[in-house]
């Protein structure tokens, strides 16, 4: 590996001077075509200074050729004197690489960092690009880089620290209850040696990341620990943040006196706080199955904040067998209905499972039971891909009440996504981020290993 690094940066400039040949150019020419300066390309030809990739992409276009052409002689560019990686240099080649596929350079640059005999460079160096990634718009793609930081770490140091905190923010998305929670777990032991200014952020996403999970137990005892961390620091916000996801969480455990009582809590630090405690005590009294604040609740929302009020509100219509009100509401609110059917993200999935089981429940209730059967269904592969273990019983419940309606469809289709549950553990999984770009990055930089 180290030989070829030699022997790259002079094959780029022989390729690209047979280029420069094949068109009959002086250096002048190229200069000219690709905006780039004669003493520069003069330079860079006689192998007296690095080509940057910009450059390169320059002359490429200046020859009439694919903006990644040359990328695999480009390796040997990234690296210093020493032969060791360039953070920079480095990272955004990979972005690059990443954007045209070219997962077996990444591959190649990967095996160069563990191929660095000083494991502190290796770690800062490693840390450095991976940083720069994370920043990027591609910030999933630092994970590998991150993963071999904590592989290699040998001390409890702010950058492992910060690693398992970015790790944890990548994996949480692409897989939530499974390796976001195996991360979440790693991350725990390593909250007090965060940077001051990240640490009251990680508690808060760790309290949303138990929201979307309903772990309520650990929501309760993680917001109590930010607000008292919030508190001795003076973060005014965080305290109130904390406070707010307290009353979630005792909400979530059915505790709604309690959830109440703390809505009055958060609703001192400020407006914003005020219309949020308004807000939550009127979706606690419809938690509570109470119809009566439905429209007020809904007159109080912005934006995206109606896809979470839905379920909660079919729900309580459909408890108290109000079903002319229920399909009233649907009716009016069936493009935010929609909208969240369609969602996929993480957060949404939660508010997606529940109101597919409430318009289960609506529609087989009111003998539309196609359609019951269908929202069912889609209850069932949600809850299984959420392990939620609650709504998968809740739908197999569902099913047997009404079963006695039930085509040999309904009865085929319902049984194969639990027959398919119990057959491969991958049936749980959702099957849209193992497909994913990313994933197949990721397999590419560590093969089997990451499988």
């Amino acid at each position: 590996m180290t030989s070829n690094l030699h022997v790259a940066p002079m094959e780029l400039r022989h390729r690209l001077q047979e280029e420069l040949n094949l068109r009959g150019w002086k250096q002048k020419e190229l200069a000219e075509a690709s905006c780039i300066d004669s003493s520069s390309i003069s330079y860079i030809f006689n192998n007296k200074q690095s080509l940057m990739l910009p450059q390169l992409h320059a002359i490429n276009q200046a020859f009439g050729l694919p903006k990644h052409s040359f990328y695999e002689e480009f390796i040997g560019e990234c690296c210093n004197e020493m032969g060791r990686l360039r953070p920079d240099k480095t990272s955004d080649f990979i972005l690059h690489c990443i954007e045209v596929e070219k997962y077996d350079l990444v591959k190649q640059l990967v095996q160069l960092l563990y191929e660095e005999t000083n494991r502190s460079k290796m770690i800062d160096t490693t840390f450095k690009i991976a940083e720069r990634i994370f920043q990027s718009t591609k910030r999933n793609y630092s994970l590998p880089f991150y993963d071999i930081i904590v592989r290699n770490g040998y001390s409890r140091s702010e950058k492992i620290a910060l690693s398992y905190y970015r790790r944890f923010l990548i994996l949480r998305d692409l897989d939530t209850s499974g390796a976001g929670n195996e991360a979440l777990c790693q991350l725990i032991e390593y909250l007090p040696i965060l940077p001051d200014k990240l640490r009251l952020d990680a508690y808060y996403r760790i309290l949303t990341f138990y929201n979307v999970v309903e772990n309520w137990s650990k929501l309760l005892l993680y917001a109590k620990e930010l607000r008292n961390i919030a508190f001795e620091e003076g973060q005014d916000d965080y305290v109130a943040e904390g406070w707010l996801y307290e009353s979630v969480a005792l909400m979530g455990m059915k505790n709604f006196e309690g959830a109440l009582k703390i809505t009055q809590q958060y609703a001192v630090y400020g407006d914003h706080y005020v219309r949020l405690a308004r807000c939550n005590e009127l979706y606690i009294y419809i938690e509570m199955k109470q119809t009566e604040p439905i429209e007020e609740l809904m007159s109080l929302l912005k934006g995206d904040q109606v896809l979470l009020v839905l379920p909660i509100a079919l729900e309580s219509y459909v408890s108290n067998d109000a079903f002319h009100d229920a399909a009233q509401y649907l009716e009016k609110y069936k493009s935010n209905v929609d909208d969240l059917l369609s969602r996929k993200d993480p957060f949404h999935l939660k508010h997606k499972l529940r109101l597919t089981q409430a318009l289960a429940q609506y529609y087989l209730k009111t003998a539309h039971h196609d359609l019951g059967f269908e929202y069912n269904a889609l209850s069932l592969e949600l809850a299984l891909t959420l392990k939620n273990m609650q709504y998968v019983g809740t739908a197999v419940i569902t099913f047997q009440e009404y079963e006695l309606h039930a085509t040999p469809e309904h009865k085929n289709r319902f049984t194969n996504i639990l027959l398919n549950e119990v057959d491969s553990d991958e049936k749980s999984i959702n099957h849209d981020v193992h497909g994913s770009f990313l994933v197949r990055f990721y397999r590419s930089v560590f093969g089997n290993e990451s499988g």
